[in-house]
């Protein structure tokens, strides 16, 4: 049953992303849509060079430039959205996702993600005590992840 609703979700971002190139004038091509599909089908952040790895084990033509490119009108289409990471632009799959933030590992680069509607209170209400009209966010917090925590503790 979760399989059949992950086909469809996945339909509704394809769909979504022809549209925008629709609307763009811009031309759908087989390249961008290998990419699409990889991008649909990875769970992960990734960087432009993640994505090209995974993209060239199906079609070795397709270039760094072409990935690039297309995850930026992913992202203009609604579909992904960056993170910067050590001067490293990081896409996410962001269609249709619960608001959610990021714990990120200074050392390995790992991220984890988190909800917490406490926090998310929280600031609504400092938004409203200072008159400020909150129109989005992203939370970023840097540290030490478990396992690169035990590699420090094991150096010492």
């Amino acid at each position: 049953m979760g399989s059949v609703a992950g086909r469809e979700e996945k339909r509704e971002e394809k769909e979504v992303f022809a549209a925008y190139l629709l609307k763009n004038r811009l031309k759908r091509s087989e390249q961008r849509e290998v990419i699409l599909d990889a991008f649909l089908h990875t769970a992960r952040h990734l960087s432009v060079d993640d994505l090209l790895q995974i993209v060239q084990k199906k079609r070795r033509d397709i270039g760094r430039t072409t990935v690039y490119r297309t995850l930026k009108l992913l992202r203009e289409a609604g579909l992904a959205s960056e993170l910067d990471l050590h001067g490293e632009t990081r896409f996410e799959l962001d269609y249709n996702r619960a608001h959610h933030d990021h714990f990120i590992c200074s050392s390995c680069s790992d991220i984890f993600e988190f909800s917490s509607p406490e926090i998310e209170r929280l600031q609504d209400e400092i938004a409203a005590d200072l008159g400020f009209k909150i129109e989005g966010h992203r939370h970023q917090i840097l540290g030490l992840c478990r396992r690169c925590q035990a590699k420090s503790e094991s150096r010492r």
